[in-house]
């Protein structure tokens, strides 16, 4: 199987938890040293990599990634290493580890309307990295509150609600309300500096208020026990007085542009709920339901999503495959792996067509006694579809007892000699576009559009089929809950 379910691996991620839980807990040093969060972070980040579903659009990776150096360049730490990550959960949240490694879902961008309230929640994770909040709390008697809370943060399941309540129970009884005020106060001086209007920060707080508000709404008539929010923001007083007395401090007659039509163009196409960039696989298949395509692999092979790429491996682990998807350019398919991915000269070097669709594939020399590595670039819809493969030891022509699926035949798998780079030609030529499906509730998209005079958003939650709850979620995704109706000739988001 790939791509399972990374909210039911228990074991693995408990496993990080207590690796956490220890690092913070231990001793009563004042600060981790810089170079010891670097190395907390990083070993934190690879096992979220490999446990978590990461969003694999590279723009909108790389706009979040620019808004979040821009407010880095303007904080405390201005020449310091920080890393961006969009996690592929619908779940609003957003949380920082040390080293300079910050994380927001995508939920949470499609609540947002401006890069301006993207780069409050971004200064806010800056700041708690700027401010050492991780030395601080390791000081913290948690107990067991670090692994409850950290797995509702890491995981934002409804099914741990009773942990993530823990866990807002006991930063707020320790020092958790302070360390957020500051965060929120360090945040928007950071938000001023880099020239964005300091109301975002208000703005994508009362976004998430009125979200608390939907789903006490929801969970009365459903009965089911609502999950407060704990990550972002999530101990500030009702009244906000306190945010409002900072964000004036900061600069609350701020005139920068909060960049509107930026984020609009950034996130267009923003899958919406549980989405379809969670990749499913019937036997021996790997699909991706949101970029539309299949391809077909051995049955001793497993694939799954490791990042941004695409990893398989046989269980001998003998060989890897990986798939990288590039934006398209104008160029060829074979001018493009010398201008786009900088490989000057391949050997065996011939266009292919796959599912008529066009390519270029070659060998990579190896520098020495390195074996060569596979390469194959596929230009399917505005992706370059990479792949390379590789060999652990020997050569790609070196021969495998790999195990042959026979059942269309009715035969039992047989075991049959084969080279390494003939089943890496049989993979990627398997490579298959799949047909648009009708977009459900599960499998939607935010776009946008510009609102007609008569538009309101009960008329059209009935016309894009959206349900009960329909149009609270469309005033809620465009900062309009609970009654307020968009105005004709304003851009809106939809999902469809």
């Amino acid at each position: 199987m790939i791509h399972k379910n990374p909210y039911k691996h228990w074991p693995s991620r408990i496993f990080l938890l207590l690796v956490l839980a220890v690092t913070l807990n231990t001793g009563q040093a004042a600060a981790l040293s810089e170079e010891k969060a670097a190395k907390i972070g990083k070993e934190m980040y690879d096992e979220i990599l490999k446990k978590m579903p990461i969003f694999a659009d590279s723009e909108l990776n790389q706009y979040v990634t620019s808004v979040g150096e821009k407010i880095v360049r303007h904080s405390d730490q201005a020449n310091g290493n920080f890393t961006f990550t969009i996690i592929d959960s619908p779940e609003i949240n957003a949380f920082a580890t040390p080293g300079g490694y910050i994380y927001i879902n995508r939920g949470l961008l499609a609540y947002m309307n401006s890069e301006a309230e993207l780069a409050a929640v971004l200064a806010h994770e800056v700041a708690h990295v700027t401010a050492d909040h991780a030395s601080r709390q390791r000081r913290a008697q948690l107990g067991s509150n670090v692994v409850a809370g950290l797995l509702a943060v890491l995981t934002g399941s409804a099914d741990v609600g009773e942990a993530s309540a823990m866990w807002g129970t006991a930063t707020v009884r320790g020092y958790g309300r302070d360390m957020e005020l500051e965060a929120d106060a360090m945040g928007a001086r950071f938000m001023a500096a880099a020239g964005y209007p300091t109301d975002a920060m208000i703005n994508i707080i009362s976004q998430l208020k009125d979200h608390e508000r939907y789903m006490k709404k929801r969970s009365r008539e459903s009965g089911q026990k609502v999950q407060s929010y704990h990550g972002l923001f999530s101990t500030h007083p009702r009244n906000d007085q306190r945010l409002l007395k900072i964000v004036k401090q900061a600069d609350v007659n701020s005139r920068g542009d909060a960049g509107v039509t930026p984020f609009r163009i950034a996130t267009d196409g923003l899958p919406w709920g549980q989405g379809t960039s969670s990749s499913a696989n019937r036997e021996n298949q790997y699909i991706d339901q949101r970029k539309l395509f299949s391809f077909d692999y051995p049955d001793d092979w497993n694939f799954k999503k490791q990042g941004q790429q695409i990893i398989g491996q046989p269980e001998d682990q003998s060989a890897t495959l990986s798939l990288d998807i590039k934006a398209r350019t104008l160029d060829t398919p074979k001018a493009f792996i010398k201008n786009q991915l900088g490989i000057e000269f391949i050997k065996k070097s011939e266009s292919i067509e796959v599912a008529r669709l066009k390519g270029h594939t070659g060998l990579i020399p190896g520098i020495g006694e390195a074996p060569d590595v596979r390469l194959a670039v596929l230009y399917y819809g505005r992706g370059a579809y990479v792949f390379k493969g590789s060999v652990q030891q020997g050569q790609l022509s070196d021969l495998r007892s790999a195990k042959i699926d026979e059942s269309a035949t009715g035969n039992a798998p047989q075991i049959r000699p084969q080279s390494y780079d003939t089943e890496f030609k049989s993979i990627y030529s398997s490579f298959r576009p799949l047909p648009r499906q009708r977009r459900t509730p599960d499998n939607a998209e935010i776009h946008y559009v510009k609102a007609t005079g008569k538009a309101t958003y009960t008329k059209l939650a009935r016309q894009l089929r959206l349900g009960k709850y329909g149009a609270d979620e469309l005033r809620l995704i465009n900062g309009h809950y609970p009654g307020t109706e968009p105005q004709a000739g304003q851009w809106i988001k939809i999902i469809r």
